[in-house]
């Protein structure tokens, strides 16, 4: 008799427990720059941003070096193509989660993330709905991400 109660409380736990959504498969698109660089980086994408760094540092002057720099960083990005910053530990969780939900949300609706980890959040936002040639719902997407005052654009597309 003394156990009921406690039997009762781990049955309601267990009930509200929250439910896990099915996580999709992922194919992330390769970023576009809006040129073609002809330097071989090996795939970091660090010839862009770090090219606009130098660039600005060699314009700036006084006070305006640090704008600069930051302008020529955010240039060599959209010149270059980066899909912004790497995610780990609990910020790839949240964006594996979001990714999950925006699989069940509406078209254009945005679902957003974040983690106290890494300063990290991040807003996806589904495009288009099709089936591709295996019978899976899949939809297209596009990614705003910040880790650390680092930003990042990138589409992708998602499959259950």
């Amino acid at each position: 008799m003394r156990g009921m109660p406690l039997l009762a409380v781990a049955v309601l736990l267990g009930a509200c427990a929250q439910q896990s959504l099915p996580q999709p498969e992922v194919t992330m698109r390769e970023p576009q720059g809006l040129i073609d660089v002809p330097v071989d980086d090996g795939g970091t994408r660090l010839v862009g941003p770090a090219g606009g760094a130098m660039l600005g540092m060699a314009i700036g002057t006084g006070g305006g070096t640090e704008w600069a720099v930051a302008a020529g960083v955010a240039l060599g990005y959209a010149v270059g193509g980066s899909e912004g910053p790497q995610l780990t530990g609990m910020a790839a969780q949240a964006r594996r989660d979001a990714l999950a939900r925006m699989m069940t949300v509406p078209l254009r609706e945005q679902v957003t993330w974040f983690t106290s980890e890494n300063q990290a959040n991040g807003k996806i936002t589904p495009v288009r709905d099709f089936t591709d040639e295996r019978g899976r719902k899949c939809r297209d997407f596009v990614e705003w991400r910040t880790v650390r005052a680092n930003n990042g654009h990138t589409s992708g597309t998602a499959c259950l």
